[in-house]
């Protein structure tokens, strides 16, 4: 059986643009006597670029989707937009390379 999620993940924000990646969740999961198997994946579907002029969604491989659709099959991310415009712009931190 195959079990999925889609969630808004957390904005990252570069200057006046935000990027705001949707997730898919998946598990697998079978039972075959007294086994029991299963497997998750966690990945990026959507990316939605935001800036004060413009709001944009894409797939992952770059294709544009008309934003005015997306929004409305997308539970969800009108408030996550929302919150970006009252939350001051994040600070992107990088990984520590242990140099």
């Amino acid at each position: 059986m195959e079990k999925e999620k889609v969630e808004i993940g957390k904005p990252v924000t570069f200057g006046e643009v935000a990027l705001i990646p949707v997730i898919k969740f998946s598990l697998n999961e079978w039972d075959w006597g007294n086994r029991f198997f299963c497997f998750g994946i966690k990945r990026p579907v959507y990316i939605v670029a935001v800036s004060p002029s413009w709001k944009k969604a894409f797939y992952t491989n770059g294709e544009e989707i008309p934003f005015d659709n997306f929004i409305k099959e997308m539970p969800g991310l009108a408030e996550a937009l929302e919150r970006i415009k009252e939350e001051p712009p994040g600070v992107v931190q990088l990984p520590d390379s242990g140099g």
